[in-house]
């Protein structure tokens, strides 16, 4: 009883209802090219602007910097020439921070990627100016690593890009018209951590003049995956495109770091008081698995592990990928607290269904559809079959059968209607439910 009426105390005084992020917004930021200095006549000046969406947390931010070559590249954004920058956004805060011209005799282009412990969203400017007057300005939000990108193009169409990996990749650049028809394609090599940007017509010149249509980017090897950018020029002017990367399929260590850090952090205000300790400060252990069984578990030496091949099954759902890694962490508070149960009565068998309460409870905080956990179990029962995919140690669980079960779908629906009940509905999951679910009959919890 008094663990319900702590949680009721504490989620009441958080207002309205989880914390919802804008498109974009993410934990690891890519910006494929960056460009700073060169003689008087020509300058180019990069600056990079990230917002914080979030009211209550501020962002912790690492910046690192690469050159062409993949080494370190040290860039003065204000505060000395180096190639880590650290700093923070305030809640509900933006920050700037602009090149400082260093080079005079040449132009020196790179990449940067950021990487914060709550989401942001994150853009870059490129400012030209030409005998200290400021020209032409073209902006891109951050961007995720694809294994496909596409872009409309011309002839001089500038592109960007950059390699993720520690070691050399190599990637496919096509040129398609107007048809449809494949017209020229190159291979072209960017060294580990490195950089190249280029105009279509330097690496395709026999395109011809009037060369309209697209291009196609993708990693030479399948499964491997390429970062780009692409800049417009036409005539002398130049002007932003739309961002190409897929929609779907995703980046899953990006995907699995956004929904782990997303959860934590709306964790302490949660269960600070039940002697967990869940938080971006004092986070658990996060291993990404590349092992090719559908796998995750969490274990008392306070180590998550999700496997890429879990959040491959659920590949078109963060909502569901969520719920997998939020009953982790329950796990992780379990283990902390020193009791099999947090929520639940202090009984071997309430363990996991006390994992789905407390998994149900930090989704819904985070911003996460709760619906997703039905669906995320009925994947894993689904791939549970003949097919061999699910690890048959999956969750530390000795009997798999049961884990994934009809019986354990159906729970769900229940499972969120014990987590409303330790609010107030009127001031949490009713509004929820009024934002995200509208159409829903009234008899459903959210």
């Amino acid at each position: 009883m008094m663990k319900r009426a702590f949680l009721i105390g504490v989620l009441g005084a958080m207002g309205c209802f989880g914390q919802f992020y804008p498109t974009g917004a993410h934990v690891n930021l890519y910006f494929p090219h960056l460009a700073d200095g060169g003689p008087l006549a020509g300058q180019w000046q990069t600056s990079l602007e990230f917002v914080n969406p979030s009211t209550t947390l501020t962002a912790h931010v690492e910046l690192r910097l690469y050159g062409d070559e993949g080494f370190p590249l040290n860039l003065d954004f204000g505060s000395g020439a180096r190639a880590l920058h650290t700093f923070t956004v305030a809640p509900g805060g933006s920050i700037t921070i602009r090149s400082m011209i260093a080079s005079t005799d040449k132009i020196v282009t790179g990449q940067a990627i950021a990487t914060s412990d709550i989401p942001l969203q994150g853009t870059v400017l490129f400012r030209n100016i030409s005998n200290s007057t400021a020209s032409v300005e073209a902006s891109a939000p951050a961007t995720l690593p694809t294994s496909r990108y596409l872009s409309p193009a011309t002839r001089d169409l500038g592109i960007a890009l950059a390699n993720i990996a520690g070691s050399s990749k190599s990637f496919q650049v096509t040129a398609v018209n107007s048809s449809g028809t494949t017209l020229a394609t190159i291979l072209v090599g960017v060294a580990g951590f490195g950089h190249k940007s280029f105009n279509l017509s330097q690496m395709l010149p026999a395109l011809p003049a009037d060369f309209s249509g697209s291009v196609i980017i993708t990693p030479q090897i399948p499964g491997d995956q390429v970062l780009a950018w692409t800049l417009n020029v036409e005539r002398g002017l130049i002007s932003t495109l739309p961002s190409g990367p897929l929609d779907w399929p995703i980046s899953h260590s990006d995907r699995i770091t956004l929904v782990y850090k997303r959860l934590l952090g709306a964790a302490p205000s949660l269960l600070a008081g039940l002697g967990n300790n869940l938080s971006l400060q004092n986070p658990a252990n996060l291993v990404i698995s590349s092992d090719t069984a559908v796998h995750a578990f969490a274990n008392s030496n306070q180590t998550v592990q999700i496997n890429l091949a879990l959040s491959e099954l659920v590949s078109d759902s963060p909502s569901e990928l969520a719920f997998l890694v939020a009953h982790e962490l329950a796990h992780i508070a379990q283990y902390r607290s020193g009791a099999l149960t947090l929520l639940l009565p202090n009984d071997p068998a309430n363990r996991e269904p006390d994992a789905d309460l407390i998994a149900m409870i930090l989704v819904l905080s985070a911003g996460f559809d709760p619906y997703g956990a039905a669906g995320a179990i009925g994947k894993l029962s689904m791939a549970n079959g003949s097919s061999g995919l699910v690890s048959p140690f999956f969750d530390n669980l000795s009997d798999p059968t049961t884990a994934f079960s009809a019986a354990r779908i159906n729970s769900m629906l229940g499972v969120i209607t014990s987590a409303c009940n330790y609010v107030s509905m009127s001031g949490y999951c009713a509004p929820y439910k009024a934002t995200i679910h509208p159409h829903f009959p009234g008899s459903a919890p959210l």
